[in-house]
């Protein structure tokens, strides 16, 4: 979807909001003594939020890539200890260079963070940064601060300041005395800062990766705020003062003389890294770069990983037989790494040979049967080669790890509609929608799934279930 268009029909909801809250009696303008801001409001919040986010913005629903992100966020949610929510990932695909928590334990990273990430433990200090505001409740304290509004006008305060940036959004939510003073009481505070940056300190300690990530972090995001001298980068509205983070993170490495480094292992992440670029930037602007790098001299052996994102592209541009050129390279460099292998079958999958790519996936379950990246393309191959009531098991299991992927839900409910059950592909189908920001087509589907149903079937209560929580969320 087009940023411009996306921040547009954001700014219109924002200023309604603005309107009516600057009509109120000047008396009204001073926002109300600060209330404990539950966790039953923040999960409110946090669903109207993820709403409007599915709705304006593209994400990047893959498995591989969701698996990826999701499993770095949990080891330092184990070091975090018990929460108040499940934890979700997500990647945005928009160019801006930006990370945030919303409520109820949704974290977010952009694209374009991404891409100025160069290894595994600066991308981690980013997450142990967020889920240091979600574990302190830094959000729910910031809500509390700025006056009890209900969850959809909360909501919408987020979108445009954590969305939206200095522009247009940022405009919008800053116009009139009591928007703009609510809004810069959503901002985090220098404390909130401190002590989310403390935590991922000392996650990333535990974890014995080295804090040093943390400090070239802050000197991107400083390098960026000086290079977007009209408008301050989005990440800098909510997360202030690099200069000061920097300073306090470099005394504590410095006095920190105890700590343990390991060597990371950085495969997975330039994969990650590469696969991201692939999707999200373009192809011909990317594959001359690339192109050049893998021509230099003795490149297979210093940074193999170039031909990993060659083939990537290569796949982008539909260019299959590269593509598998480029990746048999990386392959012959790290023959064990079976997640290539997964790579390969796709790449075959995708140019035709279905069959050679069932092969691949079929054997790579034997060795790895958890692995859900290979699960999704031996479901979807199996599906292609005329054998739907396998495929539909498979990505049923995997609406357990993944139950906000979307594309599951779809193939579900198409599989089960063809197999004879109307409701149950209904109910998937309108699963598919709430996840891809549609409640208008959710609804329909939910209405066609109740047809005909009996109250006693237990699917009637999931989608009612379903129904009352679309219904919820839409009048927030």
């Amino acid at each position: 979807m087009n940023h411009n268009k996306t921040c547009q029909r954001l700014t219109a909801y924002i200023l309604c909001v603005v309107f009516l809250l600057g009509n109120l009696p000047m008396a009204s303008f001073s926002p109300p003594p600060a209330q404990a801001f539950s966790v039953g409001e923040e999960r409110e919040v946090g669903e109207k939020l993820l709403s409007i986010i599915r709705k304006e913005f593209p994400l990047l629903d893959d498995p591989d890539l969701t698996e990826y992100v999701t499993n770095l966020g949990r080891q330092t949610l184990m070091l975090a200890g018990p929460q108040f929510f499940d934890y979700h990932f997500f990647i945005i695909d928009n160019k801006e260079f930006n990370a945030f928590a919303a409520p109820s334990g949704l974290i977010f990273i952009h694209s374009g963070l991404i891409d100025l990430c160069d290894t595994e433990g600066e991308l981690v200090s980013v997450l142990a940064h967020e889920i240091g505001h979600a574990a302190s409740r830094h959000i729910a304290d910031r809500i509390s601060k700025s006056g009890k509004l209900n969850a959809g006008t909360t909501a919408l305060m987020l979108a445009g300041l954590l969305l939206g940036g200095g522009g247009a959004l940022g405009q919008a939510v800053a116009t009139g005395s009591m928007a703009g003073g609510m809004t810069a009481n959503l901002k985090f505070s220098r404390e909130d800062e401190e002590e989310a940056d403390r935590l991922s300190y000392k996650w990333m300690r535990e974890e014995k990766r080295d804090p040093a990530d943390m400090v070239s972090m802050l000197k991107k995001m400083r390098r960026v705020s000086r290079y977007q001298r009209k408008q301050v980068p989005t990440y800098l509205v909510t997360h202030p003062e690099p200069e000061n983070r920097i300073s306090y993170i470099e005394d504590l490495i410095q006095q920190d003389q105890q700590r343990k480094i390991q060597t990371q292992d950085e495969f997975a992440y330039q994969r990650f890294k590469y696969r991201v670029q692939a999707l999200t930037r373009d192809t011909q602007s990317i594959l001359p770069i690339l192109k050049n790098k893998a021509e230099e001299p003795g490149i297979l052996q210093s940074d193999p990983m170039v031909f990993f994102g060659l083939s990537q592209f290569y796949l982008a541009n539909r260019d299959y037989q590269k593509a598998e050129e480029s990746l048999q390279k990386v392959i012959t460099r790290f023959p064990d790494k079976l997640i290539l292998k997964t790579d390969l079958g796709r790449i075959k999958f995708e140019a035709g040979e279905t069959k050679k790519a069932l092969e691949i996936f079929q054997e790579i379950k034997k060795q790895a049967p958890d692995e859900a990246y290979n699960a999704y393309y031996l479901a979807k191959a199996l599906q292609q080669a005329g054998e739907p009531a396998q495929a539909v098991l498979i990505y049923e299991n995997l609406t357990e790890r993944m139950p906000t992927y979307a594309k599951l839900y779809q193939e579900i409910g198409k599989i089960r509609a063809a197999l004879g059950n109307k409701a149950l592909g209904h109910y998937n189908l309108a699963l598919y929608q709430y996840y891809e920001g549609s409640s208008l087509q959710a609804r329909y589907h939910i209405e066609q799934a109740l047809k005909g149903l009996s109250e006693k079937d237990p699917l009637f209560a999931k989608i009612q279930e379903l129904r009352n929580k679309i219904v919820r969320i839409d009048k927030m």
